[in-house]
């Protein structure tokens, strides 16, 4: 190689490691898609350069993208703290932008890794307002096992301090398949669950408390067509329970953060349906919810139904209040509940 080729290839290294490394975090609000083309390159761009300061990315009302194949991941956002939060919202009048599922799905609930539309692999502090989800894939496995979820990057990094709020999420009730624990039965809207992302059948023993999916929020959503609306899968940990999931909100204390959970269950009913769905949590709020599984444009789930179920969480304490819950069952065999607390 001549001298002068040499120095080429060395100029031209050196100026792509400092363009590399020269875009500066991000600050402020921008806007999809004006200052970014799509939701995905706004994703790629936090988890890339992180934020100095509060961002908003603006969604346009009435815009539409189809997610990646194998959906969105956000990772882990470099400078996120209570102050310097991320949001993602609706702009303007009209109707909320919609996040459509990828085609062609291959996982089932039984899977390691799971099709879903927006993934948190341990992010926090990051608020979804207004931004809908729908999944119009029609057959298994192509549909959805979730529409948001969230996940832990390690055994000391989960997801905390987020909120969903003002969002339509929208799957398929067929996907009824069974799930391998920590991963639950079906289609979930929303799924916070104790596993990483790429294996959601594998428990993870939690050793500290910045490995729980602690302090999220759900408020305001319609959630409908899944085979459970929300699910709160936690690590059982022992006493004192430090390690374990706190303060997970389904619903706030108003009727005006409720959230409605409407026309799940009712798919091959194989497995169990419910509304609402947790296990291990701590200091947990179900409250001020709508829970129909058919309210005329549903199916009667023709096998154990549950509106809202609270599963183990020793010496746990849960508020379950002001729900409105109306549960149709389509067996003659098997258990039907509106509210079951465990």
């Amino acid at each position: 190689m001549s001298t002068k080729l040499i120095k080429q290839t060395i100029f031209g290294l050196t100026a792509i490691l400092f363009f590399g490394q020269s875009k500066a975090q991000l600050s402020g609000s921008y806007n999809v898609p004006a200052t970014y083309a799509s939701i995905a390159a706004a994703i790629n761009d936090l988890n890339t350069v992180g934020i100095s300061g509060a961002v908003t990315i603006n969604i346009a009302a009435g815009y539409t993208e189809t997610a990646v194949t194998g959906g969105y991941t956000l990772n882990a956002i470099v400078g996120a703290s209570a102050n310097n939060s991320v949001v993602f919202q609706k702009s303007g009048a009209g109707a909320n932008p919609i996040v459509y599922a990828y085609s062609g799905g291959t996982c089932t609930p039984g899977t390691a890794f799971q099709d879903g539309v927006w993934r948190f692999n341990g992010a926090d502090f990051v608020t979804i307002d207004g931004i809908n989800i729908t999944d119009n894939n029609t057959a298994n496995p192509a549909t959805m096992e979730f529409g948001y979820g969230f996940f832990k990057a390690s055994v000391t990094d989960g997801c905390q301090n987020n909120t969903i709020k003002n969002c339509v999420i929208t799957l398929n009730r067929i996907n009824n398949a069974n799930g391998t624990a920590p991963a639950v039965d079906g289609s979930r809207g929303i799924n916070v669950v104790n596993s990483t992302m790429a294996a959601n059948t594998t428990i993870l023993t939690i050793t500290a408390g910045s490995g729980a999916n602690s302090n999220n929020q759900f408020y305001s959503n319609t959630i409908q067509n899944c085979n459970i609306g929300i699910a709160l899968i936690g690590f059982a940990d022992v006493s004192p329970f430090t390690n374990a999931d706190f303060n997970n909100d389904i619903g706030g204390n108003s009727a005006l953060t409720g959230n409605t959970i409407i026309n799940f269950g009712g798919g091959a009913a194989t497995n169990a349906a419910a509304g609402v769905r947790t296990l291990a949590q701590y200091n947990l709020n179900v409250s001020y919810n709508a829970v129909n599984n058919n309210n005329g444009s549903g199916v009667n789930h023709a096998t154990t139904l549950r509106g809202i179920y609270l599963n183990t969480a020793t010496s746990a304490n849960a508020t379950i209040s002001n729900n409105t819950v109306t549960v149709k069952s389509g067996a003659t065999n098997s258990n039907l509940t509106a509210i079951e607390n465990a």
